[in-house]
């Protein structure tokens, strides 16, 4: 069995829960298209702004959200159990079971990206920027989604404990959007969702400094990823929690 053949089967199962389904696939993509549209705290006007903010509510609802509920329900199901008795890998088995909802969020973000390149009259400046905010963000959100899946019971109680995550993850976003000099900007930085928020905004906005700028936020926000994967790999539970 390979990470294809297991991304394969989890699609399938995705595409029989509606409720995991409306959370991955409409979900995430309506409240992206709800921040462009109310031109919250004048964003509309700031491209890099209301990207930032735009990717970041995909992430949490469509990777962070749903990979916590189908997570606590395969291991539920024992089915988790199971495969960690198998021969597949452990990288297997985690790109399996979160490779299909980093592509639907993948798709979602050209569809929305695109859509707030074309009503502002400004595509992004660094576009390659733009590939590592989001590959670095969606690490960050899967290792949170394992992370928070290891405090959750059920699917059903996921809807508290995504909370913190969702959080200090829309709070790092919030913070990424605002320069910081010094101390002060590592610390920002190093809350998860930030360094993410950062790159976008300059790959969409662009620097002076051109991509020296983006240098501090890449590194940081990678090593934030990093970290939190690490963390998550000491505390995931495959088996269900008594």
């Amino acid at each position: 069995m390979t990470a294809l053949t297991l991304a394969v089967a989890e699609t399938r199962l995705i595409l029989r829960n509606r409720t995991v389904l409306v959370t991955a696939a409409i979900l995430p993509i309506a409240m992206a298209f709800l921040v462009g549209r109310s031109n919250l705290g004048g964003m509309s006007e700031a491209g890099g702004a209301l990207a930032a903010v735009q990717l970041s509510m995909l992430l949490v609802f469509g990777v962070l959200m749903t990979s916590t509920m189908t997570l606590a329900a395969r291991r539920q199901q024992r089915y988790l159990k199971r495969l960690r008795s198998s021969p597949v890998s452990t990288a297997s088995i985690v790109a399996g079971l979160t490779g299909p909802l980093v592509l639907v969020v993948a798709v979602q973000a050209l569809i929305v990206l695109a859509s707030t390149a074309w009503e502002s009259g400004a595509a992004p400046v660094h576009p390659e920027l733009l590939v590592l905010a989001f590959a670095t963000g969606a690490a960050t959100s899967v290792a949170l989604g394992f992370l928070t899946a290891s405090f959750t019971k059920s699917p059903e109680a996921a809807q508290i404990t995504v909370l913190p995550g969702t959080l200090v993850f829309m709070a790092g976003t919030a913070l990424g959007l605002f320069p910081f000099e010094g101390v002060r900007s590592v610390l920002v930085a190093a809350v998860p969702g930030a360094g993410m928020a950062e790159l976008t905004r300059l790959a969409w906005d662009g620097s002076p400094e051109g991509h020296a700028a983006a240098v501090e936020p890449l590194l940081l926000s990678t090593a934030v990823a990093v970290v939190a994967i690490v963390i998550a790999a000491r505390l995931f539970r495959w088996q269900p929690r008594p």
